[in-house]
């Protein structure tokens, strides 16, 4: 089987200042790319045959530090992979952002595709599709290799990575260790199933312990009578 490893990006500026960061960009800190080098270490003896990153810099930045160890593995950019848009909110302060768009009610409406979205932001559904077509583009690479025991490597940010997660592995995955930056989800998949049969092998591994920067919450509880958007990999996003 091949293995997908969804990485979350290193610290940055607006992690540190505790400021919303969807479609806001900012460098990594000193500590940030630590914490890259350290999982560019852990990482170094996984035999990447490619990697996808999102394309925002803080992503882009991450990836690259953790390919230093894989100098001929090329890197991809999908538009899917990036961060949700919290539209006004992004740039402020996360505590304004929580008290607007409560985690226990937003996060299911999001991923129950109903949401409208933050004011200036991007709409539920357009978001999952957004993922969707990110994720069936991985896929669809990977099944056209014709490899069966494929490692890929995706770098993004935490609240796609988790909307990806929950709707493809389970809502139990929102009980697990909370997302730090720099940590890595390992996820077991056969390319050539239709929704590619995905099992999870490690979540959120922090080897690098940065932690998070926000509060850590059992959301598991929210999504009781909830009913998901399934991820959907018919369209995968077309290549550049």
């Amino acid at each position: 089987m091949s293995v997908i490893h969804l990485v979350r990006h290193g610290r940055t500026v607006l992690n540190e200042a505790r400021r919303t960061q969807g479609r806001c960009d900012s460098p990594l800190t000193p500590e940030g790319r630590q914490g890259a080098e350290a999982l560019r270490d852990y990482l170094a003896d996984v035999p990447f045959r490619r990697a996808y990153t999102s394309p925002q810099g803080r992503a882009v930045e991450t990836a690259e530090i953790l390919l230093e160890r894989h100098r001929g593995t090329p890197l991809l950019t999908v538009a899917g992979l990036r961060e949700y848009d919290y539209g006004v909110y992004d740039g402020g302060p996360d505590e304004r952002m929580r008290q607007a768009l409560d985690p226990f009610s937003h996060l299911p409406a999001v991923l129950s595709g109903v949401h409208p979205g933050a004011p200036e932001g991007i709409t539920a559904a357009d978001y999952l599709a957004d993922i969707d077509a990110g994720l069936a583009r991985v896929l669809a690479d990977m099944r056209a290799s014709r490899r069966v025991d494929e490692d890929v490597l995706i770098v993004s940010h935490g609240m796609t990575i988790m909307s990806l997660a929950a709707r493809w592995l389970g809502t139990h995955v929102l009980r697990l260790a909370p997302m730090a930056n720099c940590s890595v989800t390992t996820i077991e998949v056969d390319p050539a199933a239709a929704d590619g049969d995905p099992h999870l092998l490690a979540w959120a591994l922090d080897p690098a312990a940065q932690g998070v920067t926000f509060p850590d919450m059992d959301l598991g509880g929210a999504f009781d009578g909830v009913a998901l958007v399934p991820v959907d990999l018919s369209h995968p996003e077309p290549t550049a």
